[in-house]
């Protein structure tokens, strides 16, 4: 009996496919999509079904790529494909952007999670425990031209480790924006016990300057 090793696709075979995907995504959303999640996110209507019809679309480009929507800056709505921390998805999602149709008053189009406009009034719920975004503290040391952040909050004493740095990464991306956390952040950590010299994580975007633009 023989044993056959079953080869990967060449690069410019996975990128071709990446490029039809792509091609076929905003396809799909300027013949229907567009005006779907329009009607959907003008009228606070429910969103899942939505998500139903983007992610596979987005799967077929690349399944680490991960999509949210928002309230935009010049359109009402912004759709955010990202490469959710992964470098070598970074171009895959340039590229997706490259072929995006131009904004409208409905959409516009981003590869970085936002920072929110409000930080210090967001709240995440925790299985009934209320984690307040203003009540999070950081430790902050340079290194370099990045900064060291350490993270705490009362809540993460009771929370595995894993959860607790899920909550870091997603609260530094609302207060700073994906792009600041990527390119301006060096080790990110997490804390059982509030760390010495803490100071409020909202005081973050002050802390950073002009790298951390208003949302």
């Amino acid at each position: 009996m023989g044993f056959f090793r079953r080869r990967d696709a060449d690069p410019a075979t996975v990128r071709r496919r990446q490029d039809e995907a792509i091609a076929a995504f905003w396809q799909w959303w300027v013949a229907s999509g567009r005006a779907a999640a329009a009607e959907v996110f003008d009228d606070r209507a429910d969103p899942s079904r939505l998500a139903q019809e983007i992610a596979p679309r987005l799967d077929a480009v690349h399944p680490g790529l991960q999509f949210e929507t928002g309230a935009g800056r010049a359109s009402r709505h912004v759709l955010v494909v990202t490469a959710a921390g992964d470098p070598d998805l970074r171009e895959t999602a340039d590229r997706w952007l490259e072929a995006a149709p131009a904004a409208d008053a409905s959409f516009e189009y981003d590869t970085w999670r936002r920072p929110v406009e409000d930080p210090a009034g967001m709240s995440l719920d925790l299985g009934g425990t209320r984690l307040d975004v203003g009540d999070v503290v950081v430790a902050t040391t340079p290194a370099g031209d990045l900064t060291d952040v350490v993270a705490w909050h009362p809540a993460f004493a009771d929370l595995p480790d894993e959860a607790r740095g899920q909550i870091t990464f997603l609260l530094l991306d609302a207060v700073l924006g994906e792009r600041v956390v990527e390119e301006h952040l060096g080790a990110v950590g997490w804390a059982s016990a509030e760390p010495a010299d803490a100071r409020p994580l909202v005081e973050l975007r002050d802390l950073l300057g002009p790298s951390a633009p208003a949302p």
